[in-house]
Parts: structure tokens; C-alpha cells; sequence
């Protein structure tokens, strides 16, 4: 896979690392705009990178590459998603994958009609430990509940305060809990059951209307949902799944959990997973291109279906703001 990069910001850092440990992943482009020219020169340096762009496109169309990763602002997903599949070129998308459900529904139409490969980036259905808490659920009966928590006070929040608003907390660039922190659990809840019957969501909002902590509650039939996630304080983060015979836990955030374990009801403790939790987006990468490479553009669309579902039930959350 040779990829070319759109982003200068923490995310295509992370990438930029992880990509290190893939050698069939090589970056070949960078795109950036024109105001961060200078800290693309050095990034692209520093990562061994030969083409700097500032126009995304010429980008796409001089670029020697044949995957677009896009790591921009969330409002700005869409449009460079669909202007790199209009150009022939696979795309990897950091999620939330776009703001609406309509501008979701779109880029899977043109990518399964110009045959290419669409990826959303979220990293949980690729790690050990949620394959293990699907491989496992059988065996904690009939599941009732299911609890997500993944509440992070933001470094951004006190200049927040002061009135200095970054895209975290800008409506206008897609910020607030729900499209970053409560989309990772999301993620894990929708994978696990599927379309929710019923969606609701209770947020704080900030002076401009941001949503700076809520709480989704989710109905999946005699399941129920509560996923809850914070910028504006913070707590232990955890996944719970419990059933009539007993739970599984993960320690830390879904995205990023350090283990999962099964607790039976008498209490006798199985771990059933473990994981680093340092953020690398590795187990994704190498999926993305191993199925790239072996042509498995099924295996994309399938995964594609379920991000589809998750702007579905994310819009009608939003809508609830």
C-alpha cells in the first residue's frame, strides 16, 4: 500500500509512528495547507516523506500513491473522501466518517460503484479484546445491559472556558463528546447488537452549544445501552456486558482497554484478552492493507455497512444535542 497523507495534526503523528511497523505501508505523499506549509516540510522530512503538497488537488492528481488517509477536521471528511474516490483512489477515513448519515450513504455508493476500497478508522473491531468479548458473550446468558464509559478531562477544556475555542469544542468543525469519545462506544455497542431499537441523548452543552459530556441510552429489544463520555471531567473508563450469568469488563475506554475478563456469578474471574493501550493504530493498518492487497473488497463493504448503521444512529443522537 503506498499512501498518501492529508494532516498535520496529532492523528497523522500517530499514523506516521504506527506505519513504521507495517513495512508493506509506505507513506509517499503529504497534503497540507498552505498556512502549515513549513511543519508539513518538517513532518514529511522527519517521516521520509518525498512529495509535499498544499493543494489537495494536485495532490491527487501527481501524487504516486494509490490510498488517501484523511486526518482533518471531521466537517472536512466528507468532501476530500469523495474528491479522492472521484480520483480512483482507496480511501482510509479517521472517523467520525462524516457529519451526516446522506454524506455517509453517498461515499459507499461510489465506492462500490468505482469498485475501491473505503475504510472508517476506529480501530475496535480490529483489537483483541473486542473480538474476545464477541467470542465470549455466549457464555454470560442472556445479556441485559451494556455500559460504556470513556470520560477524558480535555487539556483543551480550561482555554474552552477562557473563550478560546479549538475544533473540540466547535460546533462548525464537528466537536463534542458525542462524534469523538461516546463514537467509540458506539462503535462497540452497534457491533456487538446491531441496529438499536430506540436512541436517546441527555448532553451537557457549553456557552456555544457544544455538547461537552452526555449520556446515549440505547434499546437493542431486552438489551439496554448506556454509553456516557466526558471532555469536561473525567473518571475510570470501562466497558461492562452483563448477562444472567455473569459480565465482561474491559479496563479502560473500548477503544483503548488494557484487558477484558469474564466474571462469572459465583464470582471465578477468566481473562480472556489483553492489550497494550498505547493507542496504536497498527491492528488496524495492517488489516486494511492485507485485505487491500488479497482484493477482499467484500470484507471492506461488510465493515462498511456497519459504519453506515453507526451515522445512522449518531445523526439521530446529534439531532437530540
Amino acid at each position: 500500500m503506498k499512501l498518501g497523507v492529508v494532516g498535520n495534526g496529532l492523528i497523522v503523528g500517530w499514523l506516521f509512528r504506527d506505519i513504521k511497523e507495517i513495512p508493506e505501508i509506505r507513506a509517499t505523499a503529504l497534503c497540507v495547507r498552505e498556512k502549515s506549509r513549513e511543519k508539513g516540510r518538517e513532518l514529511a522530512e522527519a517521516n521520509g516523506v518525498s512529495e509535499l503538497y498544499t493543494d489537495y488537488e494536485e495532490f491527487l492528481a501527481k501524487g504516486d500513491f494509490d490510498t488517501v488517509y484523511i486526518g482533518i477536521a471531521n466537517t472536512m471528511h466528507y468532501s476530500y473522501a469523495k474528491q479522492a474516490l472521484l480520483a480512483g483512489k482507496h480511501v482510509i477515513c479517521e472517523k467520525p466518517f462524516t457529519m451526516t448519515a446522506a454524506e455517509a450513504r453517498d461515499l459507499a455508493e461510489l465506492a462500490r460503484e468505482r469498485k475501491l476500497f473505503l475504510w472508517e478508522a476506529f480501530k475496535i473491531p480490529y483489537g483483541p479484546l473486542y473480538s474476545a468479548v464477541k467470542e465470549h458473550l455466549p457464555e454470560i446468558g442472556e445479556v441485559r445491559m451494556v455500559q460504556c464509559n470513556y470520560s477524558q478531562f480535555s487539556s483543551r477544556y480550561e482555554r474552552y472556558q477562557a473563550g478560546i475555542i479549538t475544533p473540540a469544542f466547535d460546533p462548525e468543525c464537528g466537536g463534542g463528546s458525542l462524534y469523538d469519545l461516546n463514537l467509540y462506544n458506539l462503535h462497540f455497542v452497534i457491533g456487538l447488537f446491531g441496529k438499536p431499537d430506540q436512541v436517546q441523548y441527555f448532553a451537557n452543552k457549553g456557552y456555544n452549544g457544544i455538547d461537552t459530556s452526555g449520556a446515549l441510552i440505547l434499546r437493542f429489544g431486552p438489551v439496554l445501552g448506556v454509553c456516557t463520555a466526558a471532555k469536561d471531567s473525567g473518571s475510570p473508563c470501562y466497558g461492562f456486558v452483563q448477562g444472567t450469568k455473569g459480565h465482561i469488563r474491559i479496563q479502560g475506554p473500548v477503544s483503548a482497554g488494557t484487558c477484558a475478563e469474564l466474571v462469572y456469578n459465583d464470582k471465578r474471574t477468566v481473562r480472556l484478552a489483553e492489550d497494550s493501550a498505547d493507542g496504536s493504530l497498527t491492528d488496524e493498518l495492517r488489516i486494511f492493507e492485507q485485505k487491500q492487497r488479497e482484493g477482499d473488497i467484500q470484507f471492506c463493504y461488510q465493515m462498511l455497512e456497519h459504519s453506515l448503521l453507526v451515522e445512522d444512529v449518531l445523526e439521530t443522537a446529534a439531532l437530540q444535542r
